[in-house]
């Protein structure tokens, strides 16, 4: 992946929140509300702390990040108006515009949310800037959904060799059982 790390950062995050309130399944269950935590563990991606999120702001950011699996589905699915759509209105709805910023002192960095006091816009704009990277580049095709039965996350392949196929270990590893299982069956 050539997304600088700031970016990269958010991209990470965004997937995770599109993951915590997206997909009907994870990981062959049907998809359990997210728990207090969802939000600050997938901020944390961005930021490598824990960010404070507010009450408030977590109800937004919770749909945000159903908006987000939606627009990686449509990625994935090859449906790359209806995809960008969605990453458009995030980005028009948040007001989000590049400037650089620096936090206490540390290094300036590039940001895509306005500082207006949104706390929930602000972390959308940056999660649907750096989706939008992603959109309009040539890593999209490293956009998967997990192959594994009742497991709609959505994640990055950033293997070598761009073959990974699921979500995690555990998918893999219960769709290789139930191949085996089918084969042991049918003897």
């Amino acid at each position: 992946m050539n997304l600088a790390g700031h970016l990269a950062g958010n991209l990470d995050a965004a997937l995770a929140l599109a993951e915590a309130y997206g997909p009907e399944h994870r990981r062959g269950r049907p998809r359990e509300e997210p728990g207090p935590g969802a939000i600050t563990e997938a901020l944390r991606l961005a930021t490598n702390t824990a960010p404070h999120v507010g009450d408030r702001s977590r109800a937004v950011l919770a749909e945000g990040g159903a908006a987000l699996h939606t627009a990686f589905t449509h990625l994935v699915d090859g449906e790359l108006d209806a995809g960008t759509a969605v990453i458009n209105r995030i980005l028009r709805d948040t007001h989000a515009a590049p400037a650089l910023v620096r936090h206490n002192g540390g290094p300036w960095h590039l940001h895509f949310s306005p500082h207006d006091g949104n706390e929930a816009g602000d972390w959308l704009a940056d999660l649907a800037t750096a989706t939008a990277v992603l959109a309009g580049g040539h890593d999209l095709t490293r956009l998967r959904v997990c192959q594994a039965e009742r497991c709609d996350v959505v994640f990055l392949d950033a293997t070598r060799s761009a073959t990974r196929r699921f979500c995690s270990t555990a998918c893999q590893n219960r769709t290789k059982v139930a191949a085996h299982r089918a084969r042991e069956a049918a003897r």
